[in-house]
């Protein structure tokens, strides 16, 4: 790893870090749901109005690939990542809309090493997604295990 890499001890619980912004369109969420969740509110406009929803809505899935992206981009790229250990409380909020923008953060919660392997550590962090209104439409729980400085 180079000078710049974020190891177990460079990272701060309390923290927050902002990860960027995406904009969705009507054409991506369709694309991405005729492949992973092919759902009428997802696929076909004309079926998502007349739908509680009064329009096509954006899978939670593509959801949560967007705020993923936007975390390896601003944040996971520098850090010695090892792996994804696991998620927990994913929840969806509100339905996201064609042209919605999307605004993701993720605030450190703990730090710890590990207790089976003295070189890695693992990170716990709370991760929301909002819209261009200020409305949180994801948030989850990620942890990882990222490696110690030596």
């Amino acid at each position: 790893m180079d000078s710049d890499t974020v190891y177990l001890e460079d990272i701060s619980a309390g923290a927050t870090i902002h990860c960027g912004e995406v904009t969705v369109s009507a054409d991506e969420i369709v694309e991405f749901a005729q492949q992973f969740d092919p759902l009428p509110i997802h696929t076909d406009p004309e079926a998502a109005s007349e739908s509680r929803y009064e329009g096509l809505i954006a899978s939670g899935y593509h959801t949560l690939s967007l705020s993923v992206r936007l975390l390896v981009e601003e944040v996971r790229s520098d850090r010695a990542v090892i792996a994804g250990i696991g998620i927990d409380n994913v929840r969806w909020h509100a339905p996201v809309r064609p042209g919605d923008t999307l605004a993701v953060e993720t605030t450190i919660v703990e730090t710890r090493p590990s207790e089976s392997d003295p070189t890695t550590g693992i990170v716990h962090e709370e991760i929301s997604v909002l819209n261009q209104s200020g409305t949180e439409v994801l948030s989850l729980e990620n942890r990882e295990l990222v490696e110690r400085r030596e």
